[in-house]
């Protein structure tokens, strides 16, 4: 088929989905409208138009972190290095840190709730000083006051034991809040 038949065509099936509309449709289109292609037409390939052509990439999945102290971009980038390492020790779910659409929120956010309802991918950053058991308890005591999740990722240093504080926390958290801690086995 040439270009010359293969725009006709294209012509008279916009025209057509046109009229389509026209009677089945009450709204108000214009005579002199231009028709809509339901589909973007495709340019003519050439290998410059497919170097130019942006690639694209697989929609990043959300992941909301309670618990991160700071804010910004180096908070963010704390969070990312994390799952990098996870990555590098062999948690295939971690994949690449890219893949994530990270969003920092704070425990006594008047949003919480919904935020909590809207999404299921929740971390509790988990900070390994030594007062990190008072202060994530505490984050965690105030989530779940504000309609928080009740099921989070332990975000953590890879090299962190369980013994001690994750289990603890994860336990205390059980027992006094109802709340999901999850802790990734070694």
């Amino acid at each position: 088929m040439s270009q010359d038949q293969a725009a006709g065509l294209r012509q008279w099936a916009d025209a057509q989905r046109l009229k389509q509309a026209r009677t089945t449709d009450d709204a108000f289109v214009p005579l002199d409208a231009e028709p809509v292609s339901a589909a973007p037409r495709q340019p003519e390939w050439s290998p410059v138009a497919q170097m130019l052509e942006p690639t694209r990439q697989a929609p990043q999945k959300p992941l909301f972190i309670i618990g991160v102290t700071g804010h910004g971009v180096q908070a963010v980038s704390r969070v990312k290095s994390r799952l990098e390492q996870w990555s590098e020790i062999g948690r295939s779910w971690a994949g690449s840190p890219d893949d994530w659409d990270i969003h920092l929120v704070n425990a006594g956010a008047p949003d919480l709730a919904r935020l909590s309802a809207q999404h299921t991918r929740w971390a509790l950053w988990i900070n390994s000083d030594a007062q990190a058991f008072s202060q994530m308890y505490r984050v965690l005591r105030e989530a779940r006051e504000n309609g928080g999740p009740q099921r989070l990722l332990a975000l953590h240093e890879p090299h962190l034991p369980r013994q001690g504080l994750l289990n603890n926390l994860r336990d205390a958290a059980a027992y006094y809040l109802a709340t999901d801690l999850l802790l990734l086995a070694r």
